[in-house]
């Protein structure tokens, strides 16, 4: 590939990686597979070898690990510390994570197309993980102080539903920002680029996932992490 085909290609891959974030949460991981299989046919025509191929998948793979895991962790001492989470379940952890998986994938492959480097895919993904994952920490201890002022859930109505995701998606657009900057050397103009895009496409996302999967996020089948204990909302 050359010219402006990689970058046309990455595109299309993280915007595929976006399109099944909220359907792999609602549904299960059936999605998954495929957008490997793109990554893989995009990091060989890259010019990787099957070493360094078999090398960035398991990389992926233990990031996204990782990362879920870190969501089931907080998630649980949230659960046990202050009780059932007032943004829907868990559901609500596992769709952040996705979100997320998804910029950094996206992230990834915009990198390694400009600097034709597969390695860079995985850079991106680190990039997404410790943004999101910082915003999220911020934002997550702000409203502890704001909605548990005594230890105990106190509803405050649709108004501080809606502040919350206002300073998660400030939070989201600072953190990318200084995460591009910082971890994989951007320019201040296009790390600022990236976080806002980035924070566009998690949000509208997040929304259209919620629009259409609320019925079906806190039915039997959902979310696809039920072998793990305490995270079906069904009571």
């Amino acid at each position: 590939m050359q010219g402006r085909h990689p970058t046309s290609a990455a595109f299309a891959i993280g915007t595929y990686a976006f399109l099944i974030a909220g359907a792999s949460v609602a549904i299960g991981p059936w999605l998954v597979a495929p957008l490997l299989l793109l990554i893989a046919m995009y990091a060989a025509v890259l010019g990787s070898s099957s070493r360094e191929l078999a090398g960035l998948l398991l990389r992926i793979g233990v990031l996204t690990l990782g990362a879920f895991a870190a969501a089931y962790l907080f998630a649980q001492g949230w659960a046990l510390r202050l009780g059932p989470f007032p943004g829907g379940g868990f559901e609500s952890f596992w769709l952040y994570v996705a979100l997320s998986s998804a910029a950094g994938i996206a992230i990834g492959l915009g990198l390694a197309a400009v600097r034709r480097d597969v390695a860079e895919i995985a850079r991106g993904m680190v990039v997404a993980y410790a943004s999101f994952g910082a915003a999220g920490l911020v934002v997550a201890l702000g409203s502890v102080l704001v909605m548990y002022p005594r230890g105990s859930y106190v509803a405050l109505g649709l108004a501080a539903l809606w502040g919350v995701v206002s300073w998660l998606i400030v939070a989201n657009t600072i953190a990318i920002s200084l995460a591009m900057r910082a971890l994989a050397r951007a320019s201040w103009a296009g790390a600022v680029r990236t976080g806002v895009i980035l924070t566009l496409a998690v949000l509208i996302c997040g929304v259209a996932t919620f629009a259409a999967f609320g019925p079906l996020a806190v039915s039997g089948v959902a979310p696809p992490l039920l072998i793990l204990p305490n995270t079906s909302t069904d009571r």
